[in-house]
């Protein structure tokens, strides 16, 4: 197992080791694990451009004047979604995809829980669906 030094020692590394420009996506960052990874991206890089998601416009502004504070250099772009519904993430991603050629990172901590069959539709939002054994 990699220790928590060996760990902060390759994190330190993440300016030096790795180009400008990273283009990162992060689903479920403006609240819990999901932002303060988000802001830990944002203070470890160089000149990031981030799309986070989220559904509170609220938190997205709040979050938006930290990452600048944190590294002005950076893009920051909040979205506004439920991504919960396949459609919405469509549209986002086709969004996302008209923008940047590569993303770099992908951080998923939105904490849906799929399960059962018919759990989604295109139309519909993702929705829990208790499991049930014969």
């Amino acid at each position: 197992m990699v220790s928590l030094e060996q760990m902060r020692a390759s994190n330190a590394q993440i300016k030096t080791a790795l180009p400008a420009g990273l283009v990162a996506v992060f689903a479920g960052a403006t609240s819990g694990i999901g932002e303060t990874t988000l802001k830990q991206f944002v203070k470890s890089t160089v000149k990031p451009r981030v799309y986070f998601l989220g559904r509170s416009k609220e938190s997205g502004a709040r979050i938006t004047a930290e990452l600048l504070k944190l590294n002005p250099e950076g893009e920051y772009h909040y979205i506004s979604v439920n991504v919960s519904s396949i459609k919405a993430v469509d549209k986002v991603s086709s969004e996302i995809a008209e923008k940047e050629q590569a993303i770099n990172l992908l951080f998923l901590s939105t904490g849906t829980l799929l399960t059962g069959e018919g759990a989604s539709t295109p139309t519909q939002p993702l929705c829990i669906t208790p499991h049930t054994t014969p």
